[in-house]
């Protein structure tokens, strides 16, 4: 037999509240992933020592348009600074962030020779089913 839409009002709003509840708890787990994130590039670049760290954020902001609270949204664009800033050498901070990702999310690391940042990024949202 078909189902069809709810035509009580309760059971409209119980279904609207449910959905609501659903949404919530997305927006509250990727805000969650977003400042794990945020925090794990800030320990990746603190590395490099404090003052290092805010002049990166400043070059990549100034010559890449990309600010520090926007990393999440142009992780790619980000990785890319960095390389653009590092070279060869980006691959080490880029391990570094993923590894401190992994570790605040509580997310065994596992090293992946020809993964980006931008890999290491996906993998931990789909481990934390949030892809």
């Amino acid at each position: 037999m078909p189902s069809f839409p709810p035509h009580s009002l309760m059971e409209r709003k119980g279904l609207n509240e449910e959905l609501t509840r659903g949404m919530e708890k997305s927006v509250d787990e990727a805000g969650r992933f977003r400042k794990a994130l945020l925090e794990a590039v800030d320990y990746g670049l603190l590395a490099l020592g404090e003052r290092v760290r805010q002049v990166i954020y400043h070059h990549i902001e100034r010559n890449y348009q990309v600010k520090r609270e926007e990393i999440p949204e142009k992780i790619d664009a980000f990785r890319k600074a960095l390389e653009g800033i590092f070279g060869a050498a980006a691959k080490v901070v880029e391990k570094l962030i993923a590894k401190n990702l992994y570790s605040i999310l509580g997310l065994n690391f596992t090293e992946n020779q020809n993964w980006t940042l931008v890999e290491y990024v996906n993998d931990a949202k789909k481990a934390r089913g949030e892809v």
